[in-house]
Protein backbone atom coordinates (compact mmCIF):
# COMPACT_ATOMS: atom_id res chain seq x y z
CA UNK A 1 0.00 0.00 0.00
CA UNK A 2 1.11 3.15 -0.94
CA UNK A 3 2.15 5.84 2.01
CA UNK A 4 -0.05 8.99 2.26
CA UNK A 5 2.79 10.93 4.01
CA UNK A 6 5.45 9.40 1.68
CA UNK A 7 2.63 10.72 -1.23
CA UNK A 8 1.92 14.16 0.00
CA UNK A 9 5.47 14.95 0.14
CA UNK A 10 5.76 14.35 -3.80
CA UNK A 11 4.87 17.03 -6.40
CA UNK A 12 1.97 16.71 -8.51
CA UNK A 13 4.81 15.87 -11.53
CA UNK A 14 6.19 13.33 -9.53
CA UNK A 15 2.78 11.70 -8.62
CA UNK A 16 2.47 11.98 -12.55
CA UNK A 17 5.45 9.95 -13.21
CA UNK A 18 4.17 6.91 -10.11
CA UNK A 19 1.13 6.96 -12.12
CA UNK A 20 2.69 6.87 -16.08
CA UNK A 21 4.94 4.26 -14.78
CA UNK A 22 1.82 2.58 -13.49
CA UNK A 23 0.11 2.31 -16.33
CA UNK A 24 -2.57 4.45 -14.93
CA UNK A 25 -4.32 8.08 -16.23
CA UNK A 26 -2.54 11.19 -14.79
CA UNK A 27 -5.19 13.88 -14.97
CA UNK A 28 -6.75 15.64 -11.67
CA UNK A 29 -5.61 17.22 -9.00
CA UNK A 30 -2.91 16.24 -6.72
CA UNK A 31 -5.74 14.34 -4.19
CA UNK A 32 -7.08 12.59 -6.91
CA UNK A 33 -3.69 11.50 -8.33
CA UNK A 34 -2.84 10.08 -4.62
CA UNK A 35 -5.78 8.18 -3.95
CA UNK A 36 -5.41 6.82 -7.54
CA UNK A 37 -2.08 5.37 -6.62
CA UNK A 38 -3.34 4.19 -3.42
CA UNK A 39 -6.44 2.48 -5.07
CA UNK A 40 -3.52 0.38 -7.10
CA UNK A 41 -1.31 0.07 -4.29
CA UNK A 42 1.24 1.59 -6.11
CA UNK A 43 4.53 2.44 -4.07
CA UNK A 44 6.37 5.68 -3.95
CA UNK A 45 9.37 4.92 -5.95
CA UNK A 46 10.01 5.12 -9.47
CA UNK A 47 9.56 2.47 -12.18
CA UNK A 48 13.38 1.33 -11.77
CA UNK A 49 12.60 0.18 -8.27
CA UNK A 50 8.96 -1.20 -8.69
CA UNK A 51 7.91 -2.85 -11.92
CA UNK A 52 3.91 -3.60 -11.09
CA UNK A 53 1.72 -4.22 -7.50
CA UNK A 54 3.66 -7.40 -6.70
CA UNK A 55 6.62 -7.54 -8.78
CA UNK A 56 9.76 -5.61 -7.86
CA UNK A 57 12.13 -4.88 -10.58
CA UNK A 58 15.52 -6.18 -10.27
CA UNK A 59 18.38 -3.34 -9.70
CA UNK A 60 20.27 -2.29 -12.53
CA UNK A 61 23.94 -3.82 -13.13
CA UNK A 62 26.31 -1.35 -12.50
CA UNK A 63 29.38 -1.39 -13.24
CA UNK A 64 32.79 -2.26 -11.08
CA UNK A 65 33.25 1.59 -10.40
CA UNK A 66 29.45 1.67 -8.91
CA UNK A 67 28.24 3.36 -12.18
CA UNK A 68 25.75 2.06 -14.12
CA UNK A 69 26.70 1.07 -17.76
CA UNK A 70 26.17 3.73 -20.51
CA UNK A 71 22.92 3.02 -22.01
CA UNK A 72 21.14 1.95 -19.24
CA UNK A 73 22.92 5.53 -17.32
CA UNK A 74 20.97 7.14 -20.39
CA UNK A 75 17.96 5.04 -20.15
CA UNK A 76 17.58 5.94 -15.91
CA UNK A 77 18.72 9.29 -15.92
CA UNK A 78 18.62 10.72 -19.36
CA UNK A 79 21.97 12.01 -21.76
CA UNK A 80 22.72 14.62 -19.60
CA UNK A 81 23.65 12.24 -16.49
CA UNK A 82 26.95 10.44 -18.76
CA UNK A 83 30.01 12.17 -19.64
CA UNK A 84 30.38 11.64 -23.67
CA UNK A 85 34.14 11.28 -24.59
CA UNK A 86 33.65 12.93 -28.16
CA UNK A 87 36.44 11.07 -29.84
CA UNK A 88 35.51 7.99 -28.59
CA UNK A 89 32.13 8.97 -29.49
CA UNK A 90 33.76 9.77 -33.63
CA UNK A 91 35.39 6.09 -33.69
CA UNK A 92 32.16 4.42 -33.04
CA UNK A 93 30.70 6.46 -35.51
CA UNK A 94 33.45 5.83 -38.43
CA UNK A 95 33.55 1.91 -37.32
CA UNK A 96 29.87 2.04 -38.55
CA UNK A 97 30.52 4.14 -41.54
CA UNK A 98 33.00 1.89 -42.32
CA UNK A 99 31.36 -1.52 -41.46
CA UNK A 100 28.91 -0.28 -44.32
CA UNK A 101 31.97 0.86 -46.76
CA UNK A 102 33.36 -2.73 -46.34
CA UNK A 103 30.33 -4.46 -46.72
CA UNK A 104 29.91 -2.41 -50.71
CA UNK A 105 33.69 -3.01 -51.13
CA UNK A 106 33.35 -6.41 -51.07
CA UNK A 107 31.13 -6.38 -54.02
CA UNK A 108 31.71 -3.20 -55.69
CA UNK A 109 33.03 -3.37 -59.60
CA UNK A 110 35.04 -0.27 -59.41
CA UNK A 111 38.46 -1.40 -57.68
CA UNK A 112 39.98 -1.32 -60.77
CA UNK A 113 38.84 0.02 -64.25
CA UNK A 114 39.98 0.47 -67.93
CA UNK A 115 38.35 1.96 -71.30
CA UNK A 116 39.41 2.03 -74.74
CA UNK A 117 37.60 3.97 -77.60
CA UNK A 118 38.72 3.24 -81.35
CA UNK A 119 37.69 4.98 -84.83
CA UNK A 120 38.10 3.75 -88.19
CA UNK A 121 37.35 5.69 -91.48
CA UNK A 122 35.28 2.79 -92.53
CA UNK A 123 33.66 2.18 -95.89
CA UNK A 124 30.49 2.82 -97.85
CA UNK A 125 29.26 3.37 -94.24
CA UNK A 126 31.69 6.27 -92.99
CA UNK A 127 33.72 6.54 -90.02
CA UNK A 128 33.14 3.62 -87.46
CA UNK A 129 34.20 3.98 -83.57
CA UNK A 130 34.37 0.99 -81.45
CA UNK A 131 34.81 1.36 -76.85
CA UNK A 132 35.07 -0.96 -74.48
CA UNK A 133 34.49 0.09 -70.44
CA UNK A 134 36.22 -2.73 -68.25
CA UNK A 135 35.34 -2.47 -64.78
CA UNK A 136 37.19 -5.27 -62.10
CA UNK A 137 35.64 -6.32 -58.31
CA UNK A 138 37.15 -8.43 -56.05
CA UNK A 139 36.19 -11.14 -57.64
CA UNK A 140 35.15 -10.93 -61.39
CA UNK A 141 35.45 -8.41 -63.78
CA UNK A 142 32.68 -6.96 -66.21
CA UNK A 143 33.50 -6.03 -69.79
CA UNK A 144 30.57 -3.60 -72.01
CA UNK A 145 31.29 -3.14 -75.61
CA UNK A 146 30.30 -1.27 -77.76
CA UNK A 147 30.13 -1.44 -81.95
CA UNK A 148 27.87 0.92 -83.83
CA UNK A 149 25.81 1.51 -81.46
CA UNK A 150 25.52 -1.97 -80.38
CA UNK A 151 26.34 -2.50 -76.76
CA UNK A 152 27.57 -6.00 -75.54
CA UNK A 153 27.87 -7.17 -71.78
CA UNK A 154 30.39 -10.04 -70.43
CA UNK A 155 31.62 -10.76 -67.38
CA UNK A 156 33.99 -13.50 -66.23
CA UNK A 157 35.50 -14.05 -62.56
CA UNK A 158 39.09 -13.22 -62.29
CA UNK A 159 39.91 -16.65 -61.19
CA UNK A 160 38.59 -18.26 -64.26
CA UNK A 161 40.48 -15.53 -66.02
CA UNK A 162 43.70 -16.85 -63.89
CA UNK A 163 43.25 -20.19 -65.41
CA UNK A 164 42.57 -19.51 -68.69
CA UNK A 165 45.49 -17.29 -68.95
CA UNK A 166 47.28 -20.09 -67.02
CA UNK A 167 46.16 -22.71 -69.22
CA UNK A 168 47.37 -20.30 -72.38
CA UNK A 169 51.02 -19.77 -71.33
CA UNK A 170 50.49 -16.53 -72.49
CA UNK A 171 53.81 -14.66 -73.12
CA UNK A 172 54.71 -11.11 -71.61
CA UNK A 173 55.61 -10.50 -75.14
CA UNK A 174 51.97 -11.40 -76.17
CA UNK A 175 49.90 -9.44 -72.95
CA UNK A 176 52.11 -6.21 -74.19
CA UNK A 177 49.90 -7.52 -78.12
CA UNK A 178 47.20 -6.77 -75.94
CA UNK A 179 46.05 -9.98 -74.15
CA UNK A 180 44.23 -9.54 -71.02
CA UNK A 181 46.41 -10.25 -67.74
CA UNK A 182 44.48 -11.05 -64.74
CA UNK A 183 46.51 -12.93 -62.62
CA UNK A 184 47.64 -10.66 -60.63
CA UNK A 185 44.09 -8.60 -60.39
CA UNK A 186 43.06 -12.09 -59.03
CA UNK A 187 45.97 -12.58 -56.64
CA UNK A 188 45.62 -8.48 -55.20
CA UNK A 189 41.51 -9.02 -55.13
CA UNK A 190 41.98 -12.05 -52.75
CA UNK A 191 44.27 -10.66 -50.47
CA UNK A 192 41.93 -7.42 -49.98
CA UNK A 193 39.34 -9.63 -49.55
CA UNK A 194 40.89 -11.44 -46.53
CA UNK A 195 41.95 -8.37 -45.06
CA UNK A 196 38.39 -6.58 -45.55
CA UNK A 197 37.10 -9.48 -43.94
CA UNK A 198 39.03 -9.33 -41.17
CA UNK A 199 38.61 -5.52 -40.45
CA UNK A 200 34.59 -6.53 -40.81
CA UNK A 201 34.71 -8.73 -38.05
CA UNK A 202 37.01 -6.85 -35.64
CA UNK A 203 34.53 -3.92 -36.31
CA UNK A 204 31.28 -6.46 -35.83
CA UNK A 205 33.29 -7.70 -32.50
CA UNK A 206 34.10 -3.85 -31.27
CA UNK A 207 30.15 -2.66 -31.62
CA UNK A 208 28.42 -5.89 -30.27
CA UNK A 209 30.73 -5.66 -27.35
CA UNK A 210 30.94 -1.72 -26.64
CA UNK A 211 26.69 -2.23 -27.36
CA UNK A 212 26.96 -5.40 -25.02
CA UNK A 213 28.86 -3.42 -22.11
CA UNK A 214 26.72 -0.47 -22.43
CA UNK A 215 23.61 -2.04 -21.57
CA UNK A 216 25.27 -4.24 -19.04
CA UNK A 217 26.01 -7.37 -20.55
CA UNK A 218 29.70 -8.17 -20.13
CA UNK A 219 29.82 -6.42 -16.86
CA UNK A 220 31.14 -9.12 -14.72
CA UNK A 221 33.90 -12.02 -15.26
CA UNK A 222 36.29 -12.72 -17.78
CA UNK A 223 35.09 -10.48 -20.85
CA UNK A 224 34.94 -7.46 -18.33
CA UNK A 225 38.31 -8.32 -17.01
CA UNK A 226 39.82 -8.39 -20.47
CA UNK A 227 37.77 -5.44 -21.83
CA UNK A 228 40.64 -3.37 -22.33
CA UNK A 229 42.56 -5.69 -24.30
CA UNK A 230 39.89 -7.02 -26.69
CA UNK A 231 39.11 -3.40 -27.49
CA UNK A 232 43.14 -2.45 -27.63
CA UNK A 233 43.23 -5.28 -30.47
CA UNK A 234 39.60 -4.93 -32.19
CA UNK A 235 40.60 -1.30 -32.85
CA UNK A 236 44.04 -2.57 -34.44
CA UNK A 237 43.40 -5.24 -36.48
CA UNK A 238 40.39 -3.32 -37.92
CA UNK A 239 42.28 -0.15 -38.78
CA UNK A 240 45.69 -2.33 -39.94
CA UNK A 241 43.81 -4.25 -41.81
CA UNK A 242 41.56 -2.24 -44.02
CA UNK A 243 44.50 0.11 -44.50
CA UNK A 244 47.06 -2.41 -45.30
CA UNK A 245 44.74 -4.32 -47.53
CA UNK A 246 43.92 -1.12 -49.84
CA UNK A 247 47.46 -0.32 -49.82
CA UNK A 248 48.56 -3.78 -51.48
CA UNK A 249 46.15 -3.56 -53.87
CA UNK A 250 46.81 -0.92 -55.13
CA UNK A 251 50.56 -1.47 -54.96
CA UNK A 252 49.85 -4.96 -56.68
CA UNK A 253 47.46 -3.40 -59.29
CA UNK A 254 48.59 0.14 -59.86
CA UNK A 255 51.99 0.03 -61.58
CA UNK A 256 51.57 -2.02 -64.16
CA UNK A 257 49.11 -3.00 -67.22
CA UNK A 258 46.73 -5.57 -67.12
CA UNK A 259 45.04 -5.08 -70.38
CA UNK A 260 47.86 -3.22 -72.83
CA UNK A 261 47.47 -0.58 -75.88
CA UNK A 262 45.24 0.90 -76.55
CA UNK A 263 43.58 1.06 -73.04
CA UNK A 264 43.58 3.28 -70.67
CA UNK A 265 44.03 1.81 -67.04
CA UNK A 266 43.47 3.23 -63.67
CA UNK A 267 42.69 2.69 -59.80
CA UNK A 268 38.81 2.24 -59.49
CA UNK A 269 36.79 4.69 -57.23
CA UNK A 270 36.18 2.21 -54.74
CA UNK A 271 40.06 1.59 -54.20
CA UNK A 272 40.27 5.90 -53.95
CA UNK A 273 37.34 6.08 -51.33
CA UNK A 274 38.45 3.51 -49.48
CA UNK A 275 41.83 4.47 -49.16
CA UNK A 276 41.20 8.11 -48.37
CA UNK A 277 38.59 6.32 -45.65
CA UNK A 278 40.88 4.46 -44.23
CA UNK A 279 43.21 7.09 -43.51
CA UNK A 280 40.35 9.13 -41.62
CA UNK A 281 39.39 6.47 -39.56
CA UNK A 282 42.98 5.55 -38.33
CA UNK A 283 43.84 9.12 -37.29
CA UNK A 284 40.11 9.33 -35.85
CA UNK A 285 40.80 6.42 -34.08
CA UNK A 286 44.52 6.71 -32.69
CA UNK A 287 43.67 10.78 -32.46
CA UNK A 288 46.15 11.37 -29.79
CA UNK A 289 49.46 9.51 -32.26
CA UNK A 290 47.72 11.56 -34.74
CA UNK A 291 47.50 14.70 -33.15
CA UNK A 292 51.11 14.23 -31.79
CA UNK A 293 52.61 13.09 -35.26
CA UNK A 294 50.65 16.78 -36.82
CA UNK A 295 52.52 18.63 -34.17
CA UNK A 296 55.76 16.95 -34.65
CA UNK A 297 55.83 17.38 -38.18
CA UNK A 298 54.77 21.16 -37.55
CA UNK A 299 57.46 22.22 -35.41
CA UNK A 300 59.82 20.86 -37.40
CA UNK A 301 58.56 22.76 -40.66
CA UNK A 302 58.68 25.74 -38.32
CA UNK A 303 62.13 24.80 -37.30
CA UNK A 304 63.39 24.36 -40.59
CA UNK A 305 61.82 27.85 -41.74
CA UNK A 306 63.49 29.65 -38.76
CA UNK A 307 66.91 28.57 -40.61
CA UNK A 308 66.44 29.66 -43.82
Amino acid sequence: MAQPDSLQSLTVAELKIRLKDAGLAVSGKKAELIARLEEKKVLAEPKSVVQSNDKVAKPAKKSTDGKLPFFLAIKEDGIGSVEIDKWKAASYGMAFFMLIMLIIGLNSMSWYSASMEETSEGGLMGPMSMSMEINVGLNDMGMVASFLGLEQVNEMSLSDCAELESEEEVSLDEEEDGEVSCSSLATAGTINKIFIILSLVSIIVLLIFSIGRGFGVFSSGVLDEKSDSIEKWSWLVAVVSINLGTLLYGMIVGFQSHFGEPYEESLGSMWWMMFLFSLIFAAIVYNEKTMAMINSLKNKFDGWNANN
